[in-house]
């Protein structure tokens, strides 16, 4: 009978294996170029029609109507992918064919290529294709807002509701700001029959179907020398005495002549303002410009606009002035903060404001936060090129002092992230996660208590793992994957930031609990307690134990080889995202948690199978796939070095005579010699049960044996 349970577990990992390398072989063929050509895209709008030459200087393509004898601009085509990189889940930017108008209505929208894990099979892009359809007809005007996957589409002239993707909130998000802001940017920032003055263009004061903004749009309207007098706008001029002053001593002192004679004589003038606040956004940018900016929020905490002008302004002598794309540097609280410029070539909307300006607009990067409230640096940063050599460059940097006279005033309708209205409509998502969580913590640290009573261990363990499979798992969707550490990796590698996660709350609030309890616990505390598809395994087991079909026991030294399985799996996973990004897709197809938890086991069959398989194996051999297969597993067992505290209680007696706990132990994560394996353990608390039980605990059964202990009995006169 072993031997035949043996050959058929040798023979499920084998189809296991084949089932993985079909699946990779797959992913492979479903690389996408992510690059349009005019031929394909006459496919796609012909002959209704007629598609023009790619702009020489930006990847954009006209579309024209016949009409007679002439051809009529009806609007422009582009992919997301080369105006913004949004990342999904898997922290790769989805790429789209957008197609708006002249006035910003989407004529079409069509995914072209994704690496999103729940929707690698042909069905699974189809659902992602039917979103974004959704968009058509909508503009960017819209308000648009994004609703459960069973939700009924509504649209009007000023809002609409979409329906989600089931299993799919990070990426239906990710696509929704890859839409609206490529087609902002093209709109507003590229296409120059759109500027002021274009017929029809996004200039044209919009109607009451004009889209709200997520930025507050109330403001009180102020002109030019009114920002100025209230310290809203605030200047500076630098001489070129002040500027010659600065380079000397350096190889590049002497470049302007002038200053010998004319030291007084202002070449650079700079204004300043915090235009991601309501009160000043809304009265410097026209209204085409805030909306741009409220696109370009979504990925930073704030922006900053500044103006100069002056002889230096334009400077095309660079042995006076290197032109950068953001010369200037950010400083708060002794840290460096990450700027980017936000392409922005129209005048200021503000009345009284000279024309003969260049305007850089800074949006302060999200991973490097800027607080308003705070005192921060602002500085130009001045660059000369003495030689003829790259490197041969001197720099000044002039202090610009901008402050904001009463910031909390000034900011108190400021810009909020889109990912604080995700967190505020899970509430009480967070809150049940929340409270579950110190109940997990409070239950581990008293853990002599709760495994004092082995009735009462069963039905807590059994019951957190209800909540865990029912509530985090298939209602709150939080089941975190090794996905989340590629996705990281590959998002860090790329010089990009983790942002992406934060429309995710579970999973945000799991991994931080994680990684906290890694530190005193081990690895055990998400595998053994918070791991959905875990639970799934842990209580199928305990039904086919009732039914009386028990595990089989593996023999010691094939489990140590077998667990060394996973760490193998681990390796290819993380390998085959910078080695073999073609693969890495299907590889991560491993993880059987998407079918079983977040698609609720609705996707094409060889993904079923496999997750069934998984299941399967545990009934045969108990949470086998955990043990020895499970790469998030492996990679959070591999931090077992960051653990502080070794728990369990343990006897001097543990190991040599008693074996209780080791035999007892189903995860067989006990050493002969008593000692726990904490990489291995998945913190049932089984053995601290054992430890504290006089009917199973080899040392106590002893003191209780007759001679063990004695009591001195004292008679009593009947006197």
């Amino acid at each position: 009978m072993a031997l035949m349970a043996r050959t058929s577990l040798r023979r499920l990992i084998e189809w296991a294996a084949l089932l993985v390398l079909a699946w990779v072989l797959a992913a492979a063929s479903g690389v996408y170029a992510g690059v349009l050509e005019k031929a394909a895209l006459e496919k796609v709008f012909g002959p209704a029609l007629v598609v023009g030459e790619k702009n020489a200087g930006l990847p954009v393509w006209p579309l024209f109507a016949r009409q007679e004898s002439r051809l009529e601009l009806r609007g422009y085509v582009f992919e997301s992918l080369d105006f913004e990189r949004v990342r999904g889940y898997s922290g790769k930017p989805i790429n789209l064919l957008v197609a708006i108008d002249p006035a910003g209505t989407f004529l079409d929208v069509r995914l072209l290529g994704h690496d999103e894990p729940f929707f690698t099979s042909a069905a699974g892009t189809a659902v992602l294709n039917t979103f974004a359809a959704q968009y058509q007809g909508l503009s960017i005007h819209h308000r648009i807002e994004i609703f459960g996957h069973k939700a009924r589409t509504s649209r009007d002239a000023a809002s609409a509701k979409v329906h989600g993707v089931a299993a799919g909130t990070v990426t239906v998000k990710a696509m929704d700001a890859s839409i609206l802001e490529s087609a902002t940017s093209v709109a507003r920032a590229h296409i120059a029959a759109l500027e002021p003055g274009g017929a029809g263009g996004l200039n044209a004061a919009p109607a009451s179907g004009a889209r709200s903004t997520r930025l507050s749009e109330r403001h009180t309207p102020l002109r030019w020398q009114e920002l100025v007098d209230r310290g809203a706008v605030q200047s500076l001029s630098l001489t070129r005495g002040q500027i010659e002053s600065a380079f000397a001593g350096t190889r590049a002192a002497g470049a302007d002549k002038r200053a010998a004679t004319a030291p007084d004589e202002a070449v650079l003038s700079f204004h300043t303002a915090f235009v991601s606040i309501p009160k000043i956004g809304r009265n410097l940018l026209d209204s085409a410009g805030w909306r741009q900016l409220n696109a370009n929020l979504r990925r930073a905490s704030h922006a900053l606009l500044v103006t100069e002008t002056g002889p230096l302004a334009k400077m095309a002598y660079e042995s006076q002035r290197v032109q950068q794309e953001v010369p200037f540097v950010l400083k708060q609280g002794g840290r460096e903060l990450r700027l980017r410029a936000m392409a922005y070539d129209t005048a200021l909307a503000v009345p009284g404001y000279p024309r003969d300006q260049r305007a850089h607009l800074l949006l302060v990067d999200a991973a490097t936060p800027l607080d308003p409230l705070q005192p921060f640096d602002l500085s130009f940063r001045l660059q000369r090129r003495w030689g003829s050599f790259p490197d041969q460059l001197a720099q000044a940097d002039f202090a610009l002092g901008y402050q904001l006279p009463d910031a909390a005033a000034w900011t108190s309708a400021s810009y909020e992230p889109a990912w604080f209205a995700v967190w505020r409509a899970r509430a009480w998502e967070i809150a049940a996660l929340v409270v579950a969580l110190a109940v997990l913590v409070v239950a581990l640290a008293r853990q002599q208590w709760l495994s004092t009573s082995q009735r009462r261990l069963d039905r807590f363990r059994i019951g957190y793992l209800l909540f865990t499979l029912f509530f985090i798992g298939w209602y709150a969707q939080g089941q975190i994957s090794v996905i989340n550490i590629t996705a990281s990796a590959e998002a860090l590698a790329a010089g990009g930031d983790l942002t992406f996660f934060l429309t995710d709350p579970i999973t945000v609030l799991l991994w931080l609990f994680v990684g906290g309890t890694l530190l005193v616990w081990g690895r055990g505390t998400f595998c053994g307690w918070l791991c959905p598809f875990g639970a799934l395994q842990e209580l199928m087991s305990v039904v086919t134990r009732r039914l009386g079909l028990r595990p089989l026991r593996v023999r010691a030294a094939m489990d140590v080889r077998l667990k060394r399985v996973k760490y193998g799996v681990l390796a290819v996973v993380l390998g085959s995202v910078f080695l073999t990004p073609a693969f890495a897709p299907g590889a991560a197809e491993i993880e059987p948690f998407k079918t079983a938890i977040s698609a609720y086991f609705v996707r094409d069959w060889p993904y079923v199978l496999w997750a069934v398989m998984c299941l399967g194996l545990s009934v045969f051999v108990y949470r086998g796939y955990c043990r020895y297969i499970c790469p998030l597993g492996a990679a959070l067992a591999a931090t077992d070095l960051l653990r502080r505290w070794a728990w369990i209680p343990r006897r001097n007696e543990c190991g040599t005579p008693c074996q209780s706990c080791r035999h007892r132990c189903d995860y067989q994560a006990i050493e002969p010699i008593g000692k726990v394996i904490y990489a291995e353990c998945f913190q049932c608390l089984d053995c601290v049960a054992i430890h504290h039980d006089d009917t199973r605990c080899l040392p106590l059964i002893r003191n209780l044996k007759p001679g063990a202990r004695v009591f001195p009995i004292t008679p009593v006169s009947s006197a």
